[in-house]
């Protein structure tokens, strides 16, 4: 068997720097950063020098151990797993990066970065597994990465809720994926994709859809759908670069990459197609809706990734798998350049991130307005951006596909979208600065980002923070601005483009199930309500003088959104009385009557009762002969009685 040595190199690299920098971190101090950097840059130039073996027609594979006959272990290098390893190793290096800077005087500044490499190696297992076994240690590892990197700032009761909310959330998601690999081994008897894939007629329609929705449960939760994505706003407590991260750009589309890589199951159940589909469209409006109510940077960008996850899901749960797929590819690239854009202005006006406290920053940040307004053109679908070429063919695709209605959701989406994200821009950049710090500080922490001077070296707050290279923030997110723009342009064809014709061996051509108007009206349509939803924005926002109206009565809570917005549809009371409430009843419960009542007391009885029957046995010892000659008649007679009367009997 040919071996490819790249493939360890790509999967492996991350773990040996997790390790190396655990272990030595505290000799390592600041260079913890540039060693795990330079790691993860290495496994992208692997990933990319193992271009050719991946597009050839059966692709790669690298056995690794056999546990059982038909449970093999191996890595897969396809062009699925290609796509994704591109993404996470090399849209990893650029936050890498960006994090030397971000953190920089952090005190566990070597501990972060050991982290982060831990995540990049469990990302990389989880779609490089050739096998269901696999996947699900790489899907358990990334939830307890996640955890860490939520929870960084441990000292915070916030963050440490918030990571706890993602690791239980997405440990439901952990047993739906162990209930289909049960379902699968039960039925199939092998856990390697290609076995599997090939066996799919074994399955009853019943069972395809138990096995679909196991499936789709692990990805509903690490992806944020309906109903369990309430832990993703919340996860924003971690450092900005860890939502850049894992909340935009790798873990959230893990349940997409798993819809796409099990697309031969998908084929056959049109009921688990729909299904995904529904919740991808009710994830991407609920999302959508979510994000109109949001004032903190973070929490916007954080439900307009939900929202884009809804898109992506709906797009490969319908089957336009090769739409879902570039909508992730383009999604990584704006929405990092978006959160790294956003962690400037927070680093740079000492952590705020409420944008009514901001305002007037495009003079002062002008490269962070130029960041994030490219994010913003990309993300809304303006043509010419990314987000456009992706975003029309999820919605074309789901026309085409015979989903009319999920198609008029995503189409109401994107002017929602259009909408809260011109927002965010407008009372961000434009108008008075309106917050708490000194304009003339604005910037004090990388002034060469803000468009100030430097401080003097004498200057009392010269030194209030550790100054790292401006390039270390500006850079990564200079890079990302250029796929942000131009990435989506290999979709331009269609099935003819580059993009088409990658796919075309894995998922073959899109045929439409269903007639259509042309796609030049439907992409009429949708640029119609992307521009109602930006000009609504402008009227109320972007306009100096409703900008000057609308900020203080926002600010003084004049103006209140509806209970059921401002409580984001109530999901998280609704968890919590369904299950957080009745589990802690429960241990209660368990903590008060049975565990010392019944367990403890169980326990208590036994000893109670060995002593009693010691002392009862005992008094038995007398040590005279004629006790033991009387004991011994009377059992003889007990014998004798019983086999006369019973005996008889019988």
């Amino acid at each position: 068997m040919q071996e490819y040595p790249l493939l360890f190199l790509i999967w492996l690299l991350p773990l040996a720097g997790a390790i190396l920098i655990w272990a030595f971190g505290p000799q390592l101090k600041s260079l913890a950063g540039p060693i795990g950097s330079a790691l993860i840059g290495v496994s992208f130039v692997a990933a990319l020098f193992s271009w050719n073996d991946a597009t050839t027609a059966a692709g790669a594979h690298q056995a690794l151990f056999a546990w059982l006959p038909q449970f093999a272990f191996g890595l897969q290098w396809d062009r699925i797993s290609l796509v994704w390893t591109l993404i996470i190793t090399g849209v990893g290096f650029l936050i890498h990066v960006y994090s030397i800077g971000y953190l920089a005087g952090e005190k566990a500044f070597a501990r972060f970065f050991a982290y982060l490499n831990f995540f990049i190696f469990a990302m990389l297992t989880l779609v490089l597994s050739d096998n269901f076994v696999g996947l699900l240690v790489g899907w358990g590892l990334v939830g307890l990465a996640s955890y860490l990197l939520i929870g960084y700032y441990f000292e915070r009761p916030a963050a440490v809720a918030a990571s706890r909310k993602a690791f239980v959330i997405n440990v439901v998601g952990d047993m739906g994926i162990l209930y289909a690999v049960f379902v699968i081994v039960a039925k199939i008897g092998a856990i390697g994709y290609a076995d599997v894939f090939t066996h799919v007629s074994k399955f009853s329609s019943g069972e395809l859809f138990a096995v679909c929705l196991g499936l789709f449960i692990g990805c509903a939760a690490k992806s944020a759908q309906v109903p369990l994505h309430t832990w993703l706003p919340d996860a924003m407590e971690g450092p900005t670069p860890v939502s850049a991260l894992i909340h935009a750009a790798t873990m959230v589309t893990a349940g997409v990459y798993l819809i796409a890589r099990c697309a031969p199951l998908w084929n056959a159940s049109s009921d688990a197609r729909v299904l995904v589909g529904s919740i991808g469209a009710l994830t991407a409006i609920t999302g959508a809706i979510l994000g109109c109510a949001q004032w903190d940077i973070k929490r916007i960008l954080a439900y307009s990734t939900m929202s884009q996850i809804g898109y992506m899901i709906m797009g490969v749960g319908v089957g336009a798998y090769d739409a879902g797929i570039l909508h992730f590819l383009t999604h990584a690239f704006f929405k990092a350049q978006l959160f790294l854009g956003a962690g400037i202005i927070i680093h740079n006006l000492a952590n705020q991130q409420d944008v009514r406290l901001m305002g007037g920053l495009r003079k002062q940040m002008p490269f962070a307005f130029a960041a994030m307004t490219i994010g913003v053109l990309s993300i809304c679908g303006i043509p010419g951006f990314a987000g456009f070429f992706s975003k029309d063919a999820v919605l074309s695709e789901t026309l085409a596909h015979g989903h009319p209605v999920m198609w008029a959701v995503g189409v109401l989406t994107a002017g929602l979208t259009a909408y809260y994200m011109f927002r965010m821009l407008f009372v961000t950049f434009l108008g008075a600065y309106r917050g708490n710090v000194d304009p003339s500080e604005l910037g004090l922490r990388h002034p060469e980002l803000a468009g100030t001077a430097t401080p003097h070296a004498d200057d009392e707050h010269a030194h209030a923070h550790v100054h790292a290279p401006a390039w270390l923030m500006s850079a990564p997110v200079a890079v990302l601005m250029v796929p942000t723009v131009l990435i989506g342009w290999l979709d331009a064809g269609g099935d003819a483009s580059p993009w088409g014709r990658f796919f075309a061996p894995v998922f073959g051509t899109f045929v439409p199930t269903a007639s259509t108007p042309p796609d030049i009206l439907t992409s009429l349509i949708v640029l119609v309500l992307i521009a109602a939803g930006i000009t609504v924005a402008y009227m109320r926002y972007g306009n100096p003088q409703a900008l000057l109206d609308a900020i203080p009565r926002l600010r003084s809570e004049t103006v209140r959104m509806p209970g059921a917005l401002s409580n984001a549809f109530y999901f998280d009371a609704a968890i919590d009385a369904l299950f957080v409430k009745p589990s802690i009843a429960l241990g209660e419960f368990f903590s008060r009557v049975i565990d010392p009542h019944v367990i403890d007391a169980g326990v208590r009885e036994a000893s109670i009762s060995a002593n009693w029957l010691g002392h009862l046995f005992r008094s038995f010892q007398t040590g005279l002969v004629r006790a033991y000659a009387l004991a011994l008649a009377f059992g003889a007679a007990c014998f004798a009685l019983y086999y006369v009367v019973i005996g008889a009997g019988r």
